[in-house]
């Protein structure tokens, strides 16, 4: 029986080079989709998720390590860099981050095609964990619930009240939500969201809960139910899940 090729996603800004490695991946029997930042692959992949990403180094906005620093944490995905940074402490800083591969610029595409197969090979199988429809809270049918849309990335109050939110926000709420009410440290949501190499972390994420919940009090007419924990992190407090799409719930 002839195995499944593995589900791609590269993340390039140089859209030739994107669509060059994309359209040799996708005639050589890959399923691929290509992003041009590190927004978008996040964006791409609650919807899309894949089993090897393909990584520039040098976005625009958050850079490949803080990407490849991300998915460490899910060993069902392999993470090829490549970059056309050579040196030893670019390549050293890629493993570091969680990279299996680093292969440099240019690269022959017979051989990043085996470097994929080789990379997924090793990995640890999908689970329903990496799918769209988790539920983060044990609730009764009854019970009514927030719930955090991947596909039009918004937040509904158990009211059917719906805020829509920006990239930040959605990661912001995203961590919660899966941390099952348990408390999320301000060092975890600082590097999810900004990067671990980001500066001021916890003052920007105190600015971005302040601006939510002036949002949801004229969305919802109603508080988040966000605890701040002081100098150590938040947690979502009521029942809630995330779900590929509202419609689903009805």
């Amino acid at each position: 029986m002839t195995q499944q090729k593995p589900h791609i996603a590269i993340v390039e800004d140089d859209s030739d080079q994107l669509h060059s490695i994309e359209e040799f991946l996708l005639d050589s029997g890959y399923s691929v989709w290509g992003a041009e930042s590190a927004e978008a692959f996040y964006k791409g992949f609650t919807v899309r998720p894949v089993d090897v990403v393909i990584l520039d180094l040098g976005l625009p906005g958050e850079d490949g390590l803080s990407v490849a620093s991300l998915l460490k944490s899910r060993p069902e995905v392999g993470v090829i860099i490549l970059s056309a940074r050579d040196a030893l402490n670019d390549r050293l800083a890629g493993m570091r981050a969680g990279a299996d591969r680093y292969l440099v610029k240019p690269v022959n595409l017979r051989e990043l095609a085996a470097n994929i197969d080789a990379t997924a090979n090793r990995l640890a199988p999908r689970t329903a964990a990496s799918g769209l429809d988790i539920s983060v809270r044990a609730q009764s049918a009854q019970a009514p619930a927030w719930v955090l849309a991947v596909k039009d990335w918004t937040l509904s109050s158990p009211h059917g009240k719906q805020l829509k939110l920006t990239t930040h926000e959605f990661m912001f709420f995203q961590q919660l939500l899966r941390a099952q009410g348990q408390q999320v440290s301000k060092r975890e949501l600082s590097d999810h969201l900004f990067g671990a190499r980001a500066q001021n972390g916890a003052e920007r994420l105190n600015l971005l809960l302040t601006r939510l919940r002036k949002k949801a009090a004229e969305a919802f007419a109603e508080p988040l139910p966000v605890k701040t924990l002081h100098q150590i992190g938040y947690a979502f407090t009521a029942d809630a899940q995330i779900t590929q799409d509202v419609s689903r719930l009805h």
